[in-house]
């Protein structure tokens, strides 16, 4: 394991006593939490702080809608009511998205230190899904200076809980890919043959501020080794 030794940094999060705190192993497998190393995939993050955009009242109406669709059956009514809904369910969704970056950030700071904030991030939503017989739920992607971390989130109305990857932006690609026209666009972060999907939404989904931060990250990091 590299970086074993901490900063001196204080915690990133409430819910650390330790000073440091924040750092993977160079193989991204491992976590330090300020007094132990603990192996990634057994990290499960703690109840986050309410966010700003949830403190706002904003994402009220959000839900109120996907409750209202849900009991309605929007995902099995016709294409005259589908049409009805879909400026609404695009306009909670991205408030939806809002709020998933702001936990995300927070799950950042708290994962690697209030010293490499998250630069840009996204998220899927509504994604969960069976492949192989398991339940893959919605994912997150975060990117800092260093590193590239993605989050699986428990709910639509949860938070990211724990750690799918965690690894430095050299080791880590990122790609936009999406059908004709647009449709089902998504990032696909891949480590070695292992990938991870983030699909989004037309008009909801932002994947370019994600693909420039994790371009300068590499570029930066490739740069700065002797």
């Amino acid at each position: 394991m590299g970086n074993k030794k901490g900063q001196g940094r204080p915690g990133a999060f409430p819910g650390h006593t330790a000073v440091d705190v924040g750092q993977f192993s160079d193989d991204g497998q491992w976590w330090w939490d300020g007094t132990s190393w603990i192996a990634t995939s057994q990290i499960v993050l703690p109840q986050l702080p309410v966010t700003e955009f949830e403190k706002s009242g904003k994402l009220k109406g959000a839900r109120t809608f996907m409750r209202r669709a849900a009991w309605l059956g929007f995902w099995n009514t016709s294409i005259n009511v589908a049409l009805v809904f879909l400026f609404p369910w695009l306009a909670a969704l991205r408030d939806y998205r809002s709020w998933k970056l702001e936990q995300l950030a927070l799950a950042t700071a708290y994962l690697l230190g209030p010293h490499e904030a998250m630069l840009a991030g996204e998220t899927s939503l509504l994604d969960s899904h069976i492949t192989n017989g398991s339940v893959r739920w919605d994912l997150a992607v975060s990117v800092t200076a260093a590193h590239v971390l993605v989050l699986g989130i428990d709910s639509l109305d949860g938070q990211p809980r724990w750690v799918a990857l965690a690894g430095r932006a050299t080791d880590v690609k990122i790609e936009r890919r999406s059908l004709v026209f647009g449709l089902y666009p998504a990032l696909w972060i891949s480590r070695g043959n292992v990938q991870w999907r983030i699909r989004g939404t037309p008009s909801v989904f932002r994947p370019d501020p994600v693909l420039e931060a994790w371009r300068q990250a590499a570029t930066t990091v490739t740069s700065n080794k002797p």
